[in-house]
Order: C-alpha cells, then sequence, then structure tokens
C-alpha cells in the first residue's frame, strides 16, 4: 500500500476517534449521562444520524447535525479513496499484464515451461541460474499470482489450448519443457508443440515406461522419467558417492568452477579441420575437451590432442564458467 494510502486511512481513524470522543463530551455537557451520551454518538454515526436523540434542546441537535455532518463526509472519503483503489490496483494489473504481454511477443529463442508444478519450479530455478529467458504456461489461480510476485513471465491459460501457445510465443520458441500432471497431456502437448515449430526442442516428463516410446513418435526429443533418475541417483548415492557429487557439481549452474557446457563448431570456423591440440584450446582458455558430439548425433567421450575437429561439431567442455566465452570467441574466430 502507497504510503499517501496509509495517511489517509491513518486520518480517517483519527476523525472517527475525534467524532466519537467529540459527541460523548458534547453530550455530557448538556448533562446526558456517561454511557448514555457514549451509546447515542455510536448510534448517530453508525446510523448516519438517525439514532434517537438523548435529549431534545437546540444545542443538542446543532451536536446531532455537525456529527451528522462528519460522519457522511468520512463514509464519502471512505467510498471516494476506496473506489480509487480498486481503479488503481485494476489499472496496475492491466498495465503490468500489457507490459509482460509486449515482453513475451519481442522474446526469441526462449524457452517455455508448461505446469509450474515441483518439476516446472526446478525448472524455472535452474533456467534463471543459466540466464536463459523462458515463460511458464499455468492456469492455476495461486500459482499465477506466486509467478508475478516472483517476477517470473507468464501466461494464464489452459496449456492444451492453441491460442495460449502462440502467446506463449511457441512458434519462435527454442525448446519447451512439458511438465504437466498425467502423461496424456504432455503428450498432447509435445503433438501440439512440434506441429507449431518444427525446429523447437521438447523435452517432456513421463510416468510411465510403456509410454516413453509413444513421445518420441510423437515428436518428443527427450522422454524422462524423474522417478527413473531419481532412483539413479538414490543408488548411486550408496554405491559411488563421490562420484555423484562431483556429477551433480558438474551440472549445478550456481556453480563457477566446476561447469560442463556445449560449444557447437560452426562453418567458417578457424578450428575447422584442426585437432584439438593444434586449436589451442586448452592453453588459451583452461577448458578440457571431454568429448564431441558428430553431426549425425554420435557422441565421442574418446577424444584427445589428435581427434580432428569439423563444421557442426559440439564441443563438450569442462572448466570455469567464465572461461568458456573465451572459447566461443576461439570457435568463432573472435
Amino acid at each position: 500500500m502507497e504510503r499517501r494510502t496509509i495517511k489517509i486511512f491513518v486520518t480517517l481513524v483519527l476523525l472517527v476517534i475525534i467524532l466519537i470522543s467529540g459527541g460523548w463530551i458534547g453530550f455530557m455537557l448538556l448533562d446526558v449521562p456517561s454511557f448514555k451520551a457514549l451509546t447515542a454518538t455510536i448510534n448517530i454515526l453508525s446510523g448516519g444520524g438517525l439514532g434517537s436523540p438523548p435529549i431534545d434542546t437546540n444545542p443538542a441537535w446543532g451536536l446531532i447535525s455537525l456529527l451528522q455532518i462528519g460522519s457522511l463526509g468520512i463514509v464519502t472519503i471512505t467510498l471516494a479513496l476506496l473506489s480509487q483503489l480498486i481503479i488503481q490496483g485494476a489499472m496496475k494489473h492491466y498495465m503490468g499484464r500489457k507490459r509482460m504481454d509486449d515482453r513475451i511477443n519481442h522474446l526469441n529463442s526462449h524457452s517455455i515451461i508448461v505446469g509450474y508444478s515441483l518439476t516446472g519450479a526446478s525448472l524455472a530455478r535452474d533456467l534463471k541460474a543459466e540466464g536463459e529467458t523462458f515463460v511458464v504456461v499455468e492456469n492455476n489461480p495461486d500459482k499465477i499470482t506466486k509467478l508475478g510476485e516472483m517476477g517470473i513471465l507468464y501466461v494464464e491459460g489452459n496449456a492444451l489450448d492453441e491460442e495460449t501457445l502462440k502467446k506463449a510465443g511457441i512458434e519462435r520458441a527454442r525448446a519447451v519443457f512439458a511438465v504437466l500432471s498425467t502423461d496424456s497431456d504432455n503428450l498432447m502437448l509435445v503433438l501440439s508443440a512440434r506441429g507449431f515449430n518444427e525446429k523447437i526442442k521438447v523435452v517432456s516428463k513421463v510416468t510411465r515406461e510403456d509410454f516413453v516410446a509413444r513421445f518420441y513418435r510423437a515428436g518428443a526429443d527427450s522422454a524422462i522419467s524423474p522417478q527413473e533418475w531419481a532412483s539413479r541417483r538414490m543408488v548411486q548415492a550408496v554405491l559411488r558417492p563421490n562420484l555423484l557429487s562431483l556429477l551433480s557439481s558438474l551440472l549445478d549452474p550456481s556453480i563457477e568452477h566446476a561447469y560442463l557446457e556445449e560449444v557447437k563448431v560452426v562453418p567458417g570456423s578457424p578450428i575447422i579441420g584442426k585437432t584439438i591440440g593444434e586449436s589451442g584450446i586448452r592453453p588459451s582458455t583452461e577448458i578440457v575437451i571431454l568429448g564431441v558430439a558428430t553431426p549425425d548425433g554420435v557422441c565421442n567421450s574418446a577424444v584427445g590432442p589428435g581427434t580432428v575437429l569439423n563444421e557442426g561439431d559440439v564441443l563438450i567442455g569442462y572448466g570455469q564458467r567464465k572461461n568458456f566465452k573465451k572459447l566461443v570467441n576461439l570457435v568463432n574466430g573472435q
């Protein structure tokens, strides 16, 4: 609430106290018993001056008239203030929504999280840590309120509605994460997303193992079971706890000193045709190349100084987060 509004409310409360005190004291000065004077004052103020006068004299009627005018003034000011707050709130919501829609309409190569569940919240946290732009699609009013308070871009509506997906920029998006509550809804979302954008990366949550093949047939690039990943981590926590700790740190975007990243060898790159040793990647960037993924999808982890780099290869590197910018500049010839 604005400071000016708080001051007005405090002033109104003080005026009410002054009116009650003034009426009470005024009637007592007219020889009205204390309790009866207080009761009469409250009745007159709460009833807009329609209460029975405690004494039928001209001064009493004058006091009643003053209380009437004061009561009417306070009611009028209160109604005006409430109306102003309602209008301001509606305008603020409208303008905030309009600004958010404008921001979403200008997004390109962003990600879309469909469903702000526990998984969706984790995705939002990780994407934010990675510095990625994303939009959340959600229809739960409580979650919408939370998203607004957190300053997260969102679209309110049914995720299976094509218009809702269009508002989220599905046609311009880089990736969509389908994390709705049921496999059937996620499957429908995969189909819709692929229909809108053939190049979009579609990643979906799946709970039933027999549904995985259906997701890939529908066009999903990845169908991931949270239960399966959780069980693997739990087993490794017992069998290989130190290895699990290392891998977890490598995939944690908040850790700067130990980071894994992919960098694509673009056309015209000066390192095309060179070996990893000849490229000068390690001495100039301090990044260690752990693997190379070829354009046909084959990932070679048995790489060394003699591995030749080709156009379209994706370098999988390990090092400090800040040094990957150097690697990108080297690959791009900058």
